[in-house]
């Protein structure tokens, strides 16, 4: 199981005034990732969100991490197809992969807030039609270089190699996973729902295109000190999950239609209003805080599940730089050596 991480570059109340721009701890961030060995980083895109994400230009970021580094995979985690031209999309990607020397991943989706949506001028109900419209076009450009417009073709420059090996899908609903597998589409997922309802959705993916790779992301933060892990990074943690559920609220809270899923997981946010701890997010499979043995024993649960990739979101955004590297140089130490010496016995995801 591959280990990534994923940053959605947030600026929560707790984080100083005073501290360096989250883009500038990114690159720090990245640095340390490269040399201890991690995947990938996600990036993730988001507009009009306030302090929940500043992630509005990630192909900008990538591209500027990909000069900082020279192993790290560099994934848009994701793009939403719906207020975007495919054909700039294709000249993104293929512009991070010259810059990167072939290190692109990308994720495409429909969008889950209203905000972004509508801020585009998109209403929500006619997503599902022009991200297909859209997935179908953006593929042929990659596949061919070229595209077609009233009546002329066009050559996409920089040249595109083939990038669908590379090709990932947001997938929260059932119905978004059954579509991964017949898009012939890899699967990222988490943490809009509970884990073990993701694992039943897993499992019929796996089922549909068992050759298809699959990723989870996840809130993670690891010290020597196991309570000192958890009072340092679970208000954090916490701010970032209630972040998550107050941007996906109206599609939570009310029918749209396209959309209907969300509605059937809308019992979660007033339950979590009530009741969200640390314990209750990990309960839930939605985060992994506290020592080495602690994060190793999760983290190796998930890899014998069959999981190809784990992200993690370290911490919720109030953490230093140092920390953060702090984190990923003990998890390199003493955890990532753990999972790589582990053999699961079986892919199977268990129902």
């Amino acid at each position: 199981m591959e280990i990534d991480l994923f940053c959605e570059l947030a600026s929560p109340p707790t984080r100083a005034d005073t501290r360096p721009h989250p883009y500038d701890d990114l690159f720090t961030i990245a640095r340390a990732a490269d040399r201890l060995g991690f995947g990938a980083l996600w990036l993730p895109e988001h507009h009009f969100l306030g302090d929940y994400s500043t992630a509005a230009a990630p192909d900008m970021l990538l591209a500027a991490v990909a000069r900082e580094t020279e192993r790290l995979k560099l994934g848009f985690a994701i793009l939403p197809l719906p207020i975007h031209d495919p054909v700039r999309i294709a000249e993104r990607l293929a512009t991070l992969d010259v810059i990167s020397r072939g290190r692109v991943m990308w994720g495409v989706g429909r969008g889950v807030t209203t905000t972004e949506l509508e801020g585009f001028g998109v209403t929500p109900e006619t997503t599902r039609k022009a991200f297909m419209e859209k997935f179908v076009e953006l593929r042929q450009i990659l596949n061919d270089g070229q595209f077609d417009r009233n009546g002329e073709t066009y050559d996409v420059n920089p040249h595109i190699r083939s990038l669908s090996d590379q090709a990932w899908m947001a997938a929260v609903s059932p119905e978004s996973f059954d579509l991964a597998a017949e898009l012939e589409l890899d699967v990222l997922t988490g943490p809009f729902k509970p884990w073990p309802m993701i694992k039943s959705d897993l499992k019929r993916y796996r089922h549909l295109r068992p050759e298809g790779k699959t990723s989870y992301t996840m809130a993670l933060y690891c010290e020597p000190n196991h309570e000192r892990a958890r009072r340092r990074a679970g208000p954090g943690i916490l701010w970032a999950y209630r972040r998550i559920m107050d941007v996906a609220r109206p599609l939570l809270a009310r029918q749209v239609a396209g959309y209907e899923n969300y509605r059937k997981l809308g019992w979660l946010a007033p339950l979590l209003d009530k009741t969200l701890s640390l314990g209750v997010m990990e309960k839930m499979g939605l985060a992994v805080v506290g020592g080495p043995d602690h994060v190793a024993q999760r983290l190796g649960e998930l890899a014998a599940t069959g999981l190809d990739r784990v992200s993690l979101v370290i911490g919720g955004g109030d953490l230093t730089a140092a920390e953060t590297t702090a984190c990923l140089e003990l998890l390199s130490d003493e955890v990532l050596p753990r999972l790589r010496a582990a053999s699961p016995s079986s892919g199977e995801v268990p129902a």
